[in-house]
């Protein structure tokens, strides 16, 4: 956009359309600021078109205080170009003697083409230089808002400082979810105990943040029996988030696997968990798998009974309260339970919803229920599907303490062999 600032008091009609509006190169948009002379629009319009324009061609002749008025908003709002001309004659002030000025005759026509053609290439010039005011010239950093509610550029900054930072710590957050992703797809595939150290020493020297990859690695860990480094994984992650649950009870039943001299820290976590989460039936029945260890048979069962109220569905359970109906010498109500827990598994398997943990639990119900052989031929079932060393040894483990306590011994001893040949052939790998 090019506009024209003059005082109408010569014929500056003819001025402008004879002798300066034919020196405007093709392509500018050519606006007079006298056409905004009309009131309400002057005081806001005009300035608008002073600072927008790319090019402001600013009429000396005369010395008009409103020529130079808007001459000095020009250079003061704007770096682009500002072209001046005055009549030949005009006495120019002081403070724009040192600026280029381009003069014309007006009463000189054969002179005018010179002149046309000076004011043509100085229009064309101005469009390209970057910086024109004298004012930005010795304020090279000063920037010009163009309204009043208009973010300052020290904010500017700082918002725009601050979004890179966020984009930053955005491109940080999604490469380390990536890594943690890697490396959780490892520790899945990982299927010794040996890579599963391994493992934890790589992420141990890591900044991981997620909770998931370290749980799943304390689990890994536990597994493999590496109970001190699950704990300190453990650790790692409360330390992300103090308050979860899954946590805290991994935590306490990583001390339950410890032994003894650490159930008291055992309970202590699961009972933290429970205060947060009172509806995981599977860490009630973790909390009774405590209580059963320390003979608090009980209190094992209230938190069995409370398992299997939160969900009817699961076996461990229905397992677990039958065990401690018969060993608490609740004879007739055990026979119900594993009545119960052998509808549950049967209806599993004609689903098709069975895997190994459901013929364990089926082949346990047979032993309670007399039945050596069928106890044999579901445990068998189980060992084809190669389940988890530390499921089959959970379930040597009840059959061990039901021989203990003298319920169903003859059949309990009958099928154990099948169950320690599975565990000396895996442990020793």
């Amino acid at each position: 956009m090019f506009i024209w600032s003059f005082v109408p008091k010569r014929d500056f009609d003819a001025v402008w359309e004879e002798i300066l509006q034919p020196a405007v190169p093709p392509g500018f948009e050519a606006k007079r600021t006298d056409e905004l002379r009309q009131p309400g629009l002057i005081d806001r319009m005009y300035t608008e078109w002073l600072f927008d324009a790319d090019i402001v061609l600013a009429d000396l002749t005369f010395g008009n205080s409103n020529v130079y008025y808007e001459l000095g908003i020009r250079q003061a709002l704007s770096k682009k170009g500002t072209v001046l001309v005055a009549c030949q004659g005009t006495k120019l002030p002081f403070d724009v003697r040192n600026q280029s000025v381009i003069n014309y005759d007006y009463f000189a026509a054969p002179s005018l083409r010179a002149f046309q053609a000076a004011l043509c290439e100085a229009i064309e010039k101005a469009s390209i230089q970057e910086l024109d005011s004298p004012v930005h010239v010795f304020l090279p950093g000063l920037v010009v808002g163009r309204y009043l509610n208009e973010t300052l550029p020290e904010e500017r900054i700082t918002e725009l400082t601050n979004r890179i930072h966020d984009l930053e710590a955005a491109l940080s957050d999604q490469q380390s979810r990536d890594e943690e992703e890697r490396l959780l797809h490892k520790l899945r595939e990982a299927t010794t105990a040996s890579r599963v150290l391994r493992l934890h020493q790589l992420i141990s020297s890591r900044d991981i943040k997620s909770v998931r990859l370290l749980e799943e690695l304390a689990i890994s860990l536990r597994g493999a029996s590496y109970f001190d480094e699950a704990l300190q994984t453990l650790e790692r992650a409360l330390k992300i988030d103090p308050g979860d649950p899954e946590i805290l009870r991994e935590v306490g039943f990583v001390y339950r696997k410890k032994g003894p001299p650490f159930y008291s820290q055992a309970e202590t976590y699961m009972e933290r968990a429970l205060q947060i989460n009172d509806q995981d039936s599977e860490l009630h029945g973790m909390l009774g798998g405590l209580f059963r260890r320390r003979g608090e048979y009980e209190r094992a069962l209230t938190q069995y009974r409370r398992a299997h109220e939160l969900e009817p569905d699961y076996l461990y359970p229905l397992v677990t309260v039958g065990a401690m109906c018969g060993v608490l010498g609740k004879l007739g109500e055990a026979k119900e339970w594993y009545l119960k827990l052998q509808t549950t598994c049967e209806k599993q398997i004609s689903q098709e919803r069975a895997d190994h943990w459901t013929y364990l639990c089926l082949g346990q119900a047979f032993v309670a229920l007399g039945n050596e052989d069928a106890a044999n031929a579901a445990y068998r079932n189980a060992l084809r599907r190669n389940p988890p060393v530390e499921d089959v040894r959970s379930e040597a483990e009840q059959l061990e303490f039901l021989v203990e306590k003298n319920f169903n011994t003859e059949s309990a001893r009958g099928v154990l062999p099948v169950l320690r040949e599975y565990l000396v052939a895996h442990e020793s790998r």
